[in-house]
């Protein structure tokens, strides 16, 4: 599948106010051309000064003043120089103004408030640079502060953000057609359903930030060339039409294309069987299966990660392992990864739903895929009977995070 869509994949100079509502993967390594933050600047509300005047109005007691409030600093402005054995009230995040070093907090002073003529300094062991965010102390101008590959989670963006950067160069998206195939969610016959996969992929897809075109059409191979070819898209990704039946849509199509070089194969997953790509009616084609959970984890298992230009051996979601909170509810199948749905809880894994493929509802209350090694394939350093049918309770199992 990565072979069918990496030569899709291109790379987009992109407002940074177009990447906030997008998944998408960082194309080229960012370095600021500035320190953060920019200037020497306060961590609390208080009061500046310079840190040789904690010694030189020092009294016996060990308090410092009464010193004279000349100004006050607010954030975002310049405040004017200070003198010696006097202070300046400032806000968090204000510049320290000149002949200032340190700041001590107002809960260390007395008043106590802003807006008194002089104030006293009550503690004593305040070092020099208390309290002040130096310049460039996140980072310094030059610094690597994004590499490319990475995801564009939020603090990434918001380093940016904070670096000045107005546009990141990322990993564009091809224009996909989300293509549903059946006589049963094509018509409105007495045995027709509703097209689920067009809407869990378009919004899988579109949250990855690709232009996505959703269509339906009919078990008849001609209509679905006819369809793909009147479209202006640059890959397919169909549900469905690729198993074993009579009326294999896709299959029937590839095999009317004399320019089709599709490839079918059934892997060794449940759910999420049977797969296909190459080209089709002159398009990249990525063929997943017709039944809902099958498509939706074909989506994060294969296509989300060839979309992003991960590598292959990567894993697509933060993989986490957990402990089983039960014993499985049935075998996991001989010589195939069962994925199942999950719920992560006090006592670990807890699997919601079966693992059939239709069963969607227990997908959308889950938060987790949980991946379980084929039958008699459980860790044996994690496990107290290896030779079983399959993992059980207190096993610790790969997860991805889904939502």
């Amino acid at each position: 599948m990565s072979e069918t869509i990496s030569p899709l994949l291109g790379t987009r100079s992109t407002p940074l106010a177009e990447l906030l509502a997008v998944e998408r993967r960082l194309a080229a390594d960012v370095v600021t051309a500035v320190d953060v933050p920019g200037f020497d600047n306060s961590s609390m509300d208080g009061y500046a000064l310079a840190h040789e005047t904690l010694r030189t109005a020092r009294n016996a007691d060990g308090s410092v003043g009464p010193l004279p409030v000349v100004g006050q600093v607010a954030a975002g402005a310049q405040g004017a120089p200070v003198p010696a054995d006097s202070l300046v009230e400032i806000m968090t995040g204000a510049p320290l103004p000149a002949g200032t070093d340190t700041v001590v907090p107002i809960e260390a002073t007395t008043p106590g408030r802003f807006g008194a003529e002089a104030v006293t300094i009550t503690v004593d062991d305040l070092a020099p640079g208390a309290y002040v965010r130096p310049r460039g102390s996140d980072v310094g101008a030059g610094t690597t502060v994004l590499r490319a590959g990475v995801m564009l989670t939020p603090a990434r963006l918001g380093v940016a953000a904070a670096c000045g950067v107005t546009a990141l160069t990322v990993t564009t998206l091809p224009r996909v057609l989300v293509l549903s195939t059946g006589d049963e969610v094509a018509s409105q016959a007495d045995a027709g359903i509703h097209d689920a996969n067009g809407v869990t992929l378009t919004a899988g897809l579109l949250r990855l930030g690709a232009e996505v075109t959703t269509l339906t059409v009919p078990d008849d191979p001609r209509i679905l060339l006819e369809t793909v070819a009147a479209t202006d898209i640059d890959l397919v990704v169909s549900t469905g039409g690729i198993s074993k039946g009579a009326r294999e849509v896709v299959k029937l199509a590839a095999a009317a294309d004399p320019d089709s070089d599709m490839v079918f194969e059934a892997i060794a997953m449940q759910p999420g069987g049977p797969q296909g790509c190459g080209r089709l009616a002159g398009r990249p084609w990525v063929a997943l299966p017709g039944n809902p959970v099958s498509a939706l984890i074909s989506y994060e298992m294969f296509l989300r990660p060839a979309l992003l230009g991960l590598d292959p051996e990567d894993d697509a979601r933060d993989a986490v392992d957990h402990r089983l909170g039960t014993d499985l509810d049935e075998a996991p199948p001989s010589g195939k990864l069962q994925v199942r749905r999950a719920r992560i809880g006090h006592n670990g894994i807890d699997l919601v739903g079966g693992s059939r493929s239709h069963l969607l509802h227990s997908y959308a209350e889950s938060t987790h895929l949980v991946f379980i090694p084929p039958s008699g394939q459980a860790d044996p350093a994690d496990s107290t009977d290896s030779n079983r049918p399959g993992p059980g309770a207190g096993d610790r199992l790969k997860t991805w995070r889904i939502n």
